[in-house]
């Protein structure tokens, strides 16, 4: 169809007086699709001024944390250690001199703990 009205186009114009001259049809290939590593949640939760969610994306496993205080991302797919003793597993990560733990254990019990120089936060949810 795109090459038929180039042709009808071409046929008007030198129809009406005008030089036509070689016009060359290309086509180009569009770039392959990046294929983005499928994440999955292992946990996702709210305490009263922060949201986590803890993923997996391909291999490693990521945490965000938002402060709903300051309305600011504090980590955006960092990647954590992954410690599992008894019934809790703990995600920790470290960004400057602030080392940030999330907890879940099989109760439901969750915390959000950040350790920085001279603050100390920790909030609970179950």
């Amino acid at each position: 169809m795109k090459y038929a009205l180039i042709a009808s186009a071409l046929m008007l114009v030198s129809g009406l007086g005008f030089e036509t001259g070689i016009v060359i049809a290309q086509t180009t290939s569009k770039p392959s699709a990046t294929l983005t590593p499928t994440q999955t949640t292992v946990a996702n939760f709210q305490t009263e001024n922060y949201s986590v969610r803890v993923f997996r994306q391909g291999s490693q496993t990521r945490m965000n944390l938002f402060d709903k205080r300051t309305n600011k991302l504090q980590l955006n797919a960092a990647p954590v250690q992954v410690e599992r003793g008894g019934q809790q597993t703990n995600y920790t990560t470290s960004e400057g001199e602030r080392l940030f733990r999330i907890s879940v254990d099989q109760a439901g019990n969750r915390s959000v703990e950040i350790n920085g120089p001279g603050q100390v936060i920790q909030e609970m949810t179950n």
